[in-house]
């Protein structure tokens, strides 16, 4: 078989080719790939755009977790991989909004379906955690301002869900509690 080329092989062709190769080259992947199609759209349409396909990531994932026929577990493996997806296509901001959703619907569903498995509290937490270090890292007081109320009502949604959920979700929240110069609100 033979070796890939690598990233800096790729764009020392890339840099070797004319405008209009690229233009072709970008148009012939856009029109074969879905996901290239949503990262150009993404990129180029604005924030009308990714907000619309933020709300259609979210449709998914509520789907997943509440399918209109309630016969099967959700299964978290389709809920990360439309995060991941959406990762590619959505700015940081979008990208924190459906990771908290994802642990949002997560909660939401052990709350009305009862207890679950130790396995799906490990995935909500490592999903919480990642919020909160997308948050910590890349985020900014604004960010955190738009989310606050959010994160607050999960903290407090989760809070007496066993297999230790609920003071994980709670120890995640107070490294992210930095933004809160006060606490009044």
């Amino acid at each position: 078989m033979t070796k890939q080329m690598t990233m800096t092989e790729l764009k020392k062709k890339l840099k070797g080719m004319e405008q209009a190769e690229l233009i072709e080259l970008i148009s012939s992947l856009y029109k074969a790939d879905g996901m290239v199609k949503e990262i150009l759209n993404s990129r180029f349409a604005g924030e009308g755009y990714q907000a619309e396909v933020l709300e259609a990531y979210k449709k998914k994932l509520k789907n997943e977790f509440f399918p209109k026929s309630m016969r099967k577990m959700p299964s978290l493996k389709a809920a990360k991989s439309y995060v991941s997806d959406f990762k590619k296509i959505g700015p940081v901001d979008m990208v924190m909004d459906l990771t908290l959703y994802y642990v949002e619907c997560g909660t939401e569903f052990t709350n009305a379906f009862g207890d679950m498995d130790a396995q799906f509290y490990q995935d909500m937490v490592r999903m919480f955690e990642e919020f909160a270090h997308q948050l910590n890292v890349k985020g900014t007081k604004e960010h955190y301002e738009t989310l606050k109320k959010r994160i607050r009502k999960l903290v407090h949604v989760a809070s007496g869900i066993g297999w230790g959920y609920s003071e994980a979700i709670y120890e995640i929240y107070a490294d992210i509690y930095k933004y809160d110069d006060d606490e009044d609100d």
